[in-house]
């Protein structure tokens, strides 16, 4: 098997817009704290965006599936901010479905991000987006399913910017969008367009190379 960037040694410092130093890595069982922590300082409206109902806390079987994960069909990176005592700002998951019944049928996960109210408009939520990419393309991820509400603009807009070729369907507020995982498959424009041709190389980077890079 080749060489992962996103195994359990991944750490990667970044710097948001506003200057806020950042620390990357992948979640862990003792997060539970962090990231009830975390969801408290949300607010209501950032809650609502990401379960969809208006949640008030996380119950300790919900800690331990968010921050129990193996990795591999379930895929977490935290950000946190570069300071004692951290604070969660941000988080990505993917979770791998079921397999399809019909033969051919791509690799398919349910794919997430939520961004802390301090942290928005700051550039994490692409940052873990293009961190995602890399990590489900590592684990033979062939495409992406994204819930979202339809009332949530800077998702859609994401999505369109960073995987122009979806489909989404509407139904119930809720907009179910699906893309081809970039750097798998695409149509000959989008294999040409620098953003593709930046996924791909990170996927085939090392974890040197990664942290190297220059991210925007």
């Amino acid at each position: 098997m080749a060489a992962r960037v996103f195994d359990l040694d991944y750490v990667e410092h970044a710097t948001l817009r506003d200057g806020t130093a950042i620390v990357l890595r992948l979640v862990r069982a003792d997060d539970k704290d962090l990231l009830r922590t975390g969801f408290d300082r949300w607010s209501k409206e950032s809650r609502y965006a990401r379960f969809f109902s208006a949640k008030t806390h996380l119950s300790d079987d919900e800690l331990r599936y968010l921050c129990e994960v193996d990795h591999e069909s379930h895929f977490a990176l935290g950000a946190l901010t570069d300071a004692e005592p951290p604070i969660g700002l941000g988080i990505a998951r993917f979770i791998r479905l079921p397999e399809e019944q019909e033969p051919g049928a791509p690799v398919t996960a349910e794919a997430a991000i939520a961004v802390a109210d301090e942290a928005q408009g700051q550039g994490l939520g692409r940052l873990l987006f293009e961190r995602l990419v890399v990590a489900a393309a590592e684990r033979g991820v062939e495409r992406f399913r994204c819930e979202v509400l339809g009332s949530n603009t800077s998702m859609k807009t994401l999505i369109d910017k960073l995987a122009p070729l979806h489909t989404t369907e509407v139904g119930g507020g809720v907009m179910s969008i699906d893309f081809d995982v970039p750097g798998r498959t695409a149509e000959p424009e989008v294999r040409e367009s620098a953003l593709y041709r930046f996924f791909r190389g990170v996927a085939k980077m090392g974890p040197w190379g990664l942290i190297a890079s220059r991210w925007s």
